[in-house]
């Protein structure tokens, strides 16, 4: 919370009047009371919070004329949330400032590699991505990057012996990355509470280079001191905790954010017909402040067939569709049907 100079003078002439009446020996009881008063007058309300009736007709107007000066932009100039994927944006409306998206899945089931083709499509598309990943380290992030930009096998990347074939593959995307209008800031956060994580996005918000941030994945963060003193050893009401935090930051920053999650055991073992959002580990808390629902489901480590469902959208509808996961080069593709 940030406060303006008169109240802190308030609380000042509160701090100095407490002291008198201490110092006058007031009795305990009285104190409370007067004290109690006191806190309830400042508290009382904040006329910035509030939108009036009459306000809410002039608002409404600006924002839709708003959306009009955006809306007749070039496409490369709107710097909208859209979606990579014609599968994604049938049913998914681009993400607006301040909601929260959840996209969960067991391990092994693509929730990294959806995450990243999610970053390089909104920085191709002009908007500035922060991508916070707890486990990930960097140099594993950037052979995904160069092997779904070039096409080079990660395995040739680890050795750095490249063809000649291979080396102007890898300088022709480095090329092609730095003409992009937006930009991904990878933060590498290891061992950190997601409140840690939350002042850092708030510091590249305030830097002006992000428009939208990512969190990979919610149940790598640490607890910090107030989670394990309030929640204990509850794992589950301290990433409720943490998916609070993750929302309230995205609210205050007003930028959207995507945060990935795992599902529970008996939820990697369901079938993508009983599958829905329930099975989120520790759900409830979770998904009730999620605008965003998505789940990824695979029949099989082996099998390349993603099953994805929309099973919470406040924005609009719920789906299913398939897509196809290119394993060697991290990528995530719809399915082209014959006759589409």
């Amino acid at each position: 919370m940030t406060y303006n100079s008169p109240q802190v003078e308030a609380y000042m002439v509160l701090g100095q009047e407490l002291f008198r009446r201490i110092y006058a020996d007031a009795g305990p009881e009285e104190l409370h009371h007067w004290l109690r008063e006191q806190l309830h007058k400042l508290s009382a309300g904040d006329p910035e919070a509030r939108l009036l009736w009459e306000q809410t007709f002039e608002t409404y107007d600006t924002i839709i004329q708003e959306r009009a000066a955006q809306s007749s932009l070039p496409e490369a100039e709107r710097r909208v949330l859209t979606w990579p994927w014609p599968s994604w944006n049938a049913v998914l409306d681009p993400l607006d400032p301040g909601l929260l998206a959840v996209l969960s899945a067991a391990d092994g089931g693509g929730k990294t590699m959806y995450a990243e083709n999610l970053a390089e499509h909104w920085a191709y598309s002009g908007l500035n991505v922060v991508f916070i990943h707890f486990e990930l380290n960097r140099s594993l992030m950037l052979d995904r990057r160069m092997a779904r930009q070039a096409n080079i096998p990660r395995r040739d990347l680890k050795t750095g012996l490249l063809t000649p074939e291979q080396e102007q593959a890898y300088h022709a995307a480095n090329e092609r990355l730095r003409q992009w209008p937006g930009s991904i800031t990878y933060v590498h956060t290891p061992g950190w509470t997601m409140e840690k994580a939350m002042t850092e996005v708030q510091a590249l918000t305030a830097a002006g280079i992000c428009d939208v941030f990512i969190i990979d994945y919610l149940e790598k963060a640490m607890p910090s001191e107030r989670q394990l003193k309030t929640y204990g050893s509850n794992p589950f009401a301290r990433e409720a905790d943490a998916v609070e935090t993750v929302k309230r930051t995205a609210e205050a920053i007003e930028r959207p954010a995507l945060l990935l999650a795992q599902l529970n055991k008996s939820a990697k073992q369901a079938n993508f017909e009983d599958l829905d959002r329930s099975g989120i580990r520790g759900a409830g808390e979770k998904t009730e402040k999620a605008n965003i629902v998505i789940l990824l489901h695979r029949d099989g480590s082996e099998n390349p067939v993603i099953n994805v469902k929309i099973d919470k959208n406040t924005m609009g509808r719920c789906g299913n569709f398939q897509q196809y996961m290119h394993g060697a080069r991290f990528l995530i593709t719809d399915i082209q049907r014959n006759g589409a």
